[in-house]
């Protein structure tokens, strides 16, 4: 586990270690899910690059006012959406973003940046 404060421990999930098989990743991420919500993957094979390229476009994306972000949706199955939290939906909203996993599509934005969502939400 990860220290990211001095009382919270987040799971590290190690996509290559030798010292475990798939279905042990599976359960270690499955426990990662239910007792914290959150986990880190390390050794996961994608580029850096892609990863800040795509961090750098999901706060583009979010900055932008809510109608604008609509145009990207519904998320169905892939895209924008938007839901209410909490029991009877008053704890707050959670916004969404839903991209495909192809790493050939992703690498694809990379070289072509008119593709992005944050600079036309209409053409995700």
């Amino acid at each position: 586990m990860e220290k990211i404060r001095d009382d919270i421990q987040l799971p590290i999930i190690d996509l290559f270690s030798s010292n475990s098989n798939r279905s042990e990743t599976s359960k270690q991420i499955v426990k990662a899910c239910e007792e914290y919500g959150f986990f880190k993957v390390i050794n996961h094979g994608v580029p850096q690059q892609i990863i800040t390229q795509m961090e750098e476009e999901a706060h583009k994306f979010f900055s932008k006012p809510g109608p604008e972000k609509q145009r990207a949706g519904p998320a169905n199955p892939y895209g924008y959406g938007c839901k209410n939290i909490g029991l009877k939906g008053d704890m707050g909203e959670v916004e969404y973003l839903l991209l495909q996993t192809n790493p050939h599509f992703i690498t694809s934005l990379l070289h072509n940046s008119n593709k992005f969502i944050s600079q036309d939400p209409n053409n995700f």
